[in-house]
């Protein structure tokens, strides 16, 4: 998702104005018996579609990247839009190719982002120009696979002393990250969403060394209450939005689960999250910001020493989730962790 201001995006559905052309040929492999041609069907772009100026065909790519359409048809959207780009609109050609890069996790293209933008810089954009860059060289050091924790051993990091686990890539990833809270500074709230968006999206995408996660998520978290104003000690907000108020709180559960791998003190932990759980204490009508509170709690009672202290955290995470099932009876997956927590 890219920093830089888009035109909105009309609300008719990508699919209705994007389609494969049809075609009997399959791939070999393919076991759809509804299948229109998944081996030689072009995906085809309405002609509304392919009018559309490229800050808005991106912001459509983006869009439905999110909303997880199909990989061919995301893509096309961003290569019709890259082809639109001129030598007038430079950095958001840059942005573009940047998200692009992070979609397809194709680091060339990040570093054509990095070239572009360096030829655009002025005094007018070298905020945006630094926060390109750092997502950029955040981007990188994601991508090395020394990076890439292994599903299939979730406790292999602890047998290697994760405190002292060190991030391949540890100079890059410090002076990304130092280049996003720069860039940030004095950004509007939507910027600060978009990045932490990305932030998250990354986090959710592959399974990355705890490390690398609490790091990432250190600065998802610091940036989001920054732009919030949130008190650590209060938890009122000055700037109250709600899609930012909701990515800090997920970003506050991402590092505590990061931390916690990385056996950071429990007292600590508490410190960090403080702001969000303030947040969500006081938003108990919304069945996920009330699951949101009780992961952060649950954390937390698995990571506090004493024991009266990790047992009210426990109460606090099964009230929470007693408060989502009753906004949403529905929710087989809260009902679950009930059961499993032998509360239900």
């Amino acid at each position: 998702m890219s920093s830089n201001k888009r035109t909105a995006v009309s609300d008719e559905t990508t699919s209705k104005r994007v389609r494969r052309a049809p075609t009997a040929a399959h791939a070999d492999e393919c076991q759809d018996t509804e299948c229109t041609g998944c081996a030689a069907g072009a995906i085809v772009l309405d002609q509304q579609v392919l009018e559309l100026p490229a800050d808005q065909l991106v912001a459509m790519a983006e869009q439905e990247a999110a909303e997880g359409t199909d990989r061919a048809v995301v893509t096309k959207l961003y290569e019709t839009a890259l082809e639109k780009f001129d030598d007038k609109n430079q950095l958001s050609h840059a942005w573009a190719l940047l998200s692009f890069a992070e979609y397809i996790d194709f680091e060339e293209y990040a570093i054509q982002a990095t070239t572009i933008a360096d030829k655009s810089a002025n005094a007018d954009n070298q905020n945006q120009v630094l926060l390109l860059k750092g997502r950029a060289n955040v981007f990188k050091v994601c991508l090395n696979q020394s990076n890439w924790a292994d599903p299939d051993n979730e406790d292999s990091e602890d047998e290697a002393e994760p405190t002292q686990h060190k991030v391949a890539g540890d100079k890059l990833l410090l002076q990304g990250l130092d280049q996003i809270t720069r860039g940030l500074q004095n950004s509007k709230p939507e910027t600060v969403l978009n990045t932490v968006m990305v932030f998250l999206a990354r986090h959710d995408k592959r399974p990355l060394v705890s490390r690398l996660r609490m790091q990432i998520m250190d600065t998802a978290m610091s940036t989001a209450y920054t732009a919030l104003q949130w008190d650590a000690c209060s938890g009122e907000s000055a700037s109250e939005n709600s899609n930012l108020a909701l990515a800090a709180c997920k970003s506050a559960l991402y590092w505590a689960l990061a931390a916690s791998a990385c056996l950071v003190n429990g007292s600590e932990i508490e410190d960090r999250v403080r702001p969000a759980v303030k947040y969500l204490v006081r938003h108990t009508n919304n069945a996920e910001l009330c699951k949101l509170h009780a992961q952060i709690m649950l954390v937390l009672s698995g990571v506090l020493s004493d024991d009266d202290t990790a047992l009210e955290a426990f109460d606090s995470a099964v009230n929470a989730l007693k408060q989502a099932l009753e906004i949403n009876p529905s929710d087989v997956d809260v009902r679950s962790q009930l059961e499993d927590l032998e509360i239900c």
